[in-house]
């Protein structure tokens, strides 16, 4: 009667259970009793721990789901449109900011007029890839100064070149290499069986590179003309392409591209060859060229010589003789005059091969002897 009191307290399945340890019936089965409680004891806290951990393998599944959706819709930035974007901020109220646009993307290009109301030309810089069209060490001083001497510039930026190809997998992923079936294997297939013959497998990656450097070609020549055409409703009748390390090898490719213009020259600044099996060829550019080129070079090192050599004997077996080498001077100790060492010699090189050769030497005046009757008669 004790515990029928607290029927409705914890405590009553506790007291029926020692009510029935207590009773003479129970006593041989008390062992039984005690081991069922026990288990019933320990199997809750499992089931318990069970749930936790399916639900704690549920909710991880779930958060990697959501972060392979989210880094799959996430876009990536572009950092070298961010930097062209912040070079074009940086630029002052004389540079005209242009945005050319190629292959749906848009790449930056600085137009600087001429401090003159009668410029001779325009010149159009195309920079090494690695650079900007606003690098420091040699195309802000070209661009910037050269207006000083009636020369229009249009520096552009060359977008990046398409990425390698990366090898496909020999083995699928996930798969053991046992489940691949071997040469021997193959050739065992094939030899009972005539009508099945392995086919050769196409060098696919060689396809997509070639392909790669093709709508890259294009990409380059769409940039040129674009620039030519900005430059075409300026001031100036000669028209020069120059290039800078990498930007002369692409530079000589549009050159070659566009037969159209007169009045152009090529100028080659330390001209560097591209590392591509399918990049345009310099020296074959070279060779193939009959029209007015300089080569302009001043790196020291022994490599840059030695290119240096090996492009002026190619022009020289072409028998192209509008082909010229110099090497120029390498710029000053003195901290004032470093800045204009570059732009004070290609200045004097175009005043000598560039106008010079516009220039049509003025016929000499010959003395006119009057006799009488040739006067004009009324």
């Amino acid at each position: 009667m004790y515990f029928a009191r607290f029927e409705t307290q914890p405590t009553f399945a506790l007291a029926n259970i020692a009510m029935l340890f207590n009773n003479p019936l129970m006593k041989l089965n008390k062992p039984l009793i005690f081991t069922l409680f026990l288990t019933s004891a320990s199997v809750l806290p499992a089931a318990q721990q069970n749930d936790v951990e399916k639900n704690s393998i549920e909710n991880s599944a779930t958060t990697a789901v959501n972060i392979t959706t989210s880094t799959a819709q996430r876009a990536v930035p572009d950092q070298s449109h961010q930097q062209q974007k912040d070079l074009a901020e940086a630029q002052n109220s004389e540079t005209d900011v242009i945005w050319l646009e190629s292959g749906g993307q848009k790449q930056l290009a600085l137009l600087q007029h001429a401090a003159t109301s009668s410029p001779v030309g325009s010149i159009l810089i195309f920079p090494d890839r690695s650079t900007s069209a606003d690098w420091p060490a040699i195309v802000h001083p070209l661009r910037t100064q050269l207006t000083e001497y009636d020369w229009n510039t249009l520096s552009i930026s060359l977008p990046g070149l398409p990425a390698e190809v990366v090898p496909q997998r020999s083995l699928p992923a996930g798969q053991d290499s046992g489940q691949v079936q071997t040469q021997t294997d193959t050739t065992t297939d094939s030899e009972s069986d005539p009508a099945v013959a392995p086919a050769p497998a196409p060098d696919s990656d060689t396809a997509i590179s070639e392909q790669n450097m093709s709508e890259y070609k294009k990409r380059v020549a769409e940039l040129g003309q674009q620039a030519s055409s900005r430059l075409a409703d300026l001031k100036g009748d000669v028209k020069i392409i120059l290039g800078v390390g990498e930007g002369a090898t692409w530079a000589m490719y549009y050159f070659m591209q566009d037969k159209t213009q007169q009045d152009r020259f090529l100028i080659l600044l330390n001209p560097v060859p591209v590392m591509d099996e399918y990049a345009p060829n310099l020296l074959q550019m070279i060779s193939d060229a009959d029209t007015p080129i300089l080569d302009l070079w001043f790196d020291g090192t022994t490599i840059r010589q030695q290119q240096a050599e090996l492009r002026k004997r190619t022009a020289r077996r072409s028998g192209n003789e509008a082909y010229r080498q110099i090497r120029l001077n390498l710029r000053s100790n003195d901290p004032r005059r470093e800045p204009l060492w570059l732009t004070r010699q290609l200045r004097g090189i175009l005043k000598t091969h560039v106008l010079g050769v516009q220039k049509p030497e003025q016929p000499e005046a010959k003395a006119v002897e009057l006799t009488p009757g040739s006067g004009q008669q009324n």
